[in-house]
């Protein structure tokens, strides 16, 4: 594949015009927004940053990576799967995350790209979970972009996800989302030159949005599922 061609693959998954699901979750950020905790860009921006440290970094990348690297074997796939529904105690948060790498899976099934319908059958037989991260690094790993540009594919859809929840939750405006993007850019960019944690050394460390999200769900107008 050439440069041009995976970048604009990139851009494609990447995009708010793909169907991944991701409009419907906040992951917390409604919750907190509704406390008063979050109520401007300032905050968002500590939000977004510090998810990028607590949660992505040490976690998400690791995952992804991992299952990039073993992307032809759907059982070592569906390993990491079950390691990702172990760590993540908040049931909202596992329902998320296996919600959005469904819904991954169901659009690349549909256009045909990296023969996931095995996968599928995994998960309908109770054999897989398909959460996000996972997902992601089968899925775009298949479809043919390099770990670099799925960690770097990770880290963009992580912070437009949270940027776009706090532009609809009225805490931010476009421009200030920009800026915010900017400079999480750059935080990303530093965390992936990290050594890429192995499995056995998972943490994430966000007990102020998952406490947030299991809040979240008592609440009959919540715009957000979590």
């Amino acid at each position: 594949m050439s440069d041009v061609a995976a970048t604009m693959m990139a851009l494609q998954f990447g995009d708010s015009f793909f169907p991944s699901g991701a409009v419907s979750f906040s992951w917390g950020l409604e919750g907190l927004t509704e406390s008063g905790v979050i109520a401007d860009p300032d905050a968002v921006r500590s939000f977004v940053i510090g998810q990028l440290y607590a949660r992505w970094g040490q976690f998400d990348r690791a995952v992804l990576v991992a299952a990039h690297r073993t992307m032809m074997s759907l059982e070592n796939v569906a390993a990491i799967d079950d390691q990702v529904e172990i760590q993540t105690p908040s049931a909202e948060l596992r329902s998320g995350s296996r919600r959005m790498g469904e819904a991954m899976l169901s659009v690349f099934n549909r256009l045909g790209i990296g023969e996931v319908s095995a996968y599928r059958g995994m998960m309908k037989q109770g054999l897989a979970h398909g959460h996000l991260a996972p997902m992601q690094g089968m899925l775009w790993g298949r479809a043919g972009l390099s770990e670099r540009d799925a960690v770097a594919l990770s880290a963009h859809t992580f912070c437009t996800g949270l940027l776009g929840a706090g532009i609809r939750l009225g805490c931010l405006a476009h421009i200030d989302a920009q800026r915010i993007l900017i400079e999480a850019r750059g935080e990303a960019a530093s965390l992936a030159e990290l050594p890429v944690p192995p499995l056995a050394e998972l943490s994430s460390y966000g007990i102020e949005a998952e406490i947030a999200i299991m809040q979240h769900v008592n609440n009959n107008t919540r715009v957000f599922a979590n």
